[in-house]
């Protein structure tokens, strides 16, 4: 079965997929594929407006960034290591009590990592943190302290960007963060001030990780609250994030 996706007038191209069974979403790398058309159409019709037009037909350059280095790690995912990472988040604060022991097991049973231990042989920085590398770098130079990309970024890069702003000193800014964390996230190393970033971004993803486990136990209280003496089984909130076992290493390593 063949569906039609779009229809560009620009170039006068249609995309389709096949509707089959291939273990992939062949919509999705498609209009990845089809990007630049995409791009390319949307700036023609931005063209279109007298306020925009001034700087759609401005200089244009085009500059090729190496992706930066990367090596090897490992994490440990187990239910101790997570327990850690946990109580670290939660240092100081009144759900490190007793009294939200059950709230504590319950959050670290949803997260439900596909292994106790992950590791990533080749590792990448996402495009938005090679800019920002490249920024310091001064490869770079008299642009705007904004990266635009297709999509929203990822919450490590989102938390990355503002632990480096706080310690570098910077105003760069991003589109935002869609909330997911992805396997093989890489962390790229700036030139100086590498421990000070480190431990901004680190309190950064603790106190990340301390917002979802209140979310998460608030939300599980307010479900027992309101079927008591209803003979409801025991509510159990899991994360609908399957990625946030990335969120959880980067607590727990760094």
């Amino acid at each position: 079965m063949v569906r039609h996706l779009n229809d560009f007038t620009l170039t006068g191209i249609h995309i389709f997929y096949l509707e089959h069974g291939i273990g992939f979403q062949l919509r999705r790398w498609a209009l990845k594929i089809m990007s630049f058309l995409i791009s390319s159409n949307r700036l023609f019709i931005l063209t279109q407006s007298h306020r925009l037009r001034k700087l759609i037909l401005g200089e244009f350059s085009v500059q090729v960034l190496t992706s930066p280095i990367t090596a090897p790690y490992s994490c440990n995912l187990s239910s101790e290591a997570i327990q850690v990472a946990l109580d670290a988040a939660l240092a100081g604060t009144e759900y490190l009590s007793a009294d939200w022991n059950k709230e504590r097991e319950s959050f670290i049973d949803g997260l439900e990592p596909e292994a106790s231990e992950v590791v990533r042989y080749k590792p990448i920085v996402h495009a938005e943190l090679a800019m920002v590398m490249a920024v310091v770098k001064g490869e770079i130079m008299h642009v705007l302290p904004y990266i635009g990309v297709s999509k929203l970024s990822c919450i490590m890069c989102g938390h990355y960007t503002c632990a480096f702003n706080e310690v570098m000193e910077h105003n760069i800014a991003i589109k935002g963060s869609h909330g997911k964390a992805y396997p093989g996230w890489s962390w790229p190393i700036p030139p100086a001030r590498d421990e000070e970033l480190r431990q901004a971004f680190l309190k950064g993803i603790r106190q990340q990780l301390c917002n979802d486990f209140v979310d998460h136990a608030e939300t599980v209280r307010r479900r027992s609250d309101s079927t008591v003496g209803s003979g409801s089984p025991e509510w159990r909130l899991h994360p609908t994030d399957d990625d946030l076992s990335e969120l959880i290493n980067a607590a727990v390593g760094l």
